[in-house]
């Protein structure tokens, strides 16, 4: 049976491609690594296909410099198909993962992280100043699906807090039962 480097079994397989257009202010390695653990320890190999930094023209830049939308479910917008644009032809199976500068809901209000997005892409949107849970939690929304609920939690011990930015530093949020129940049927996950 197939093992992560943590030791973890590997039941299903999670595939994602991350593609990054700001620097993250969190630690990257150490988000990468709780994601690794935590999906591990439900036995869903986190297999990443690709990590690419992705070089932008000045005028990408300043277009994409932050995601502007409202972050709805099972449709896409404009900002999110540029996204696409700037990896087609390098996304194979698996989820996204775009860590960006920012998200704005609004013009005021900003996003650690959105998971909406068109069924035919699966993808998330993680913003350089969310924390080290952020790409965690997000692709936990895509597994979950969108009809799922509650769609957030209240508790600083469970991934799926509404607002990352919540958990203490160094603790290891997990998902609950029904959680990983509903996880384990997403079709985003393949056999190992």
């Amino acid at each position: 049976m197939k093992k992560d480097k943590h030791g973890n079994a590997c039941n299903k397989l999670l595939p994602v491609n991350i593609f990054t257009l700001a620097s993250p202010q969190f630690d990257y390695a150490k988000a990468i690594t709780y994601a690794e653990k935590l999906y591990g320890s439900n036995g869903i190999y986190f297999d990443i296909r690709q990590q690419m930094c992705l070089a932008l023209t000045e005028e990408q830049a300043i277009k994409l410099a932050v995601i502007d939308g409202q972050c709805k479910w099972d449709q896409n917008n404009t900002e999110q198909d540029n996204l696409f644009d700037l990896v087609k032809g390098r996304v194979g199976s698996g989820i996204s993962i775009f860590i960006v500068g920012g998200i704005n809901t609004d013009g005021t209000n900003t996003l650690a992280g959105c998971a909406g997005h068109d069924p035919s892409k699966p993808a998330v949107v993680v913003s350089a100043t969310g924390t080290m849970y952020t790409l965690a939690h997000e692709l936990g929304h895509v597994l979950l699906s969108s009809t799922f609920s509650p769609v957030h939690e209240t508790v600083t011990s469970n991934i799926m807090i509404n607002g990352t930015h919540k958990i203490p530093a160094n603790s290891f949020p997990t998902f609950n039962n029904k959680q990983i129940t509903q996880i384990l049927k997403s079709t985003h996950l393949k056999d190992c």
